[in-house]
């Protein structure tokens, strides 16, 4: 069996993020592979988190501390898991059978409202559940939040923009293949497969319950989207400087040319008048002959001087659009991983030699 088991999840997630719709097969993979690398980093953090605070299961809190400097994220998170809460409740409520809502009940909030899912390492949630919920700390802390909160709804709508963008000239059918690209996951409805293309049994004695594999899918979705946005930034970045680097040297073989055609031009100037001095020997026809190709011959000069069209400048028929794109290829999702394993590393000692460098996750 192939290791690669997430290569249709990762091309839809790929054109949803901006990629052509048929990525090439080994792009995708080596994201695959980077994805995976970065899950098992994760999975073996969280664990030794776990272990640090004595317990022999991981919670989904240590996995949520891995990515807490990164404050929007980890709102988009939370806000994932609470509306999570919300559907599971409310499938819950429809199972049961429960669509009736008591006029005695009216008043009461509804049970399927938000949880505010609160992070054991924030100082102040120790600290506010016995304090008094006026204090100026508690309002420091609902204004932190909502800070937050606002970030990580402004990122949402500019996802929700970009895609509106690109889905406003699409037609019936291309809109509904892009709905279900949008709809790609690493976990949903497969965490056996998950597991197993993680191999987690390697690195953790416990099993992880479905709400663990919930914020790896996420996570998972992160990944791909931040690889392929970083990886088309790089190749923008290298199709600028080549269209800059040919504009440079169309200029200089452009100014050289003229140069030399300026250059010409003087020696035929300096050597007129030694040719008017000499008696002419030549008969009249073949003399007016002589004067008819002067003329023509710098007619000819100024005609090659003229840039000419390439073929790829010309348009048939049959040539293809002008806006098809090429795939992203190998070295710009190496170079999108190098640009994001780019973090500072704190210097430990002054005595030289080779250090191991911790991978940064994405």
């Amino acid at each position: 069996m192939s290791k690669y088991r997430y290569t249709t999840e990762i091309q839809q997630m790929m054109f949803v993020f901006g990629e052509v719709q048929d990525p090439l097969p080994d792009t995708t993979m080596l994201i695959e592979d980077i994805v995976r690398s970065q899950v098992i980093e994760i999975i073996i953090l969280a664990a030794a988190q776990a272990h640090r605070r004595g317990s022999r299961f991981t919670a989904a809190e240590d996995f949520i501390f891995l990515i807490r400097h990164d404050r929007t994220k980890v709102m988009r998170l939370r806000e994932y898991l609470s509306w999570k809460d919300v559907r599971k409740k409310v499938k819950e409520r429809e199972d049961a059978g429960d669509d009736i809502i008591d006029d005695a009940n009216a008043d009461k909030p509804d049970r399927s409202s938000r949880v505010k899912i609160k992070l054991s390492w924030d100082l102040a949630n120790s600290f506010l559940e016995n304090a008094n919920s006026n204090s100026a700390a508690a309002n420091d802390d609902d204004d932190e939040e909502d800070d937050d909160l606002l970030d990580a709804q402004t990122d949402s709508l500019k996802r929700l923009k970009d895609a509106d963008d690109v889905t406003r000239q699409m037609t019936r059918d291309e809109y509904v293949h892009y709905s279900e690209c949008r709809q790609a996951s690493f976990t949903f409805r497969k965490n056996k497969r998950f597991r197993e293309w993680a191999n987690m049994s390697a690195y953790l004695d416990t099993k992880l319950n479905d709400e663990i594999i919930d914020i790896l899918g996420f996570l998972t979705f992160e990944m791909v989207s931040k690889l392929t946005e970083t990886a088309l930034n790089v190749k923008r970045d290298l199709e600028k400087a080549a269209s800059d680097a040919l504009n440079l040297a169309e200029a200089n073989s452009k100014q050289q040319q003229q140069q030399r055609e300026s250059s010409q031009l003087q020696s035929e100037i300096h050597s007129q008048p030694q040719a008017q001095t000499q008696p002419s020997l030549q008969s009249p026809p073949q003399a007016q002959a002589q004067q008819l190709s002067q003329p023509q011959s710098h007619q000819t000069l100024a005609s090659s001087a003229k840039p000419t069209n390439s073929i790829s400048d010309t348009v048939s028929i049959f040539s293809g659009p002008p806006t098809a794109r090429s795939p992203l290829e190998v070295q710009h999702v190496q170079e999108a991983f190098r640009r994001l394993q780019r973090a500072p590393q704190p210097i430990r000692n002054f005595k030289g030699g080779l250090t191991r460098t911790r991978v940064s996750l994405i």
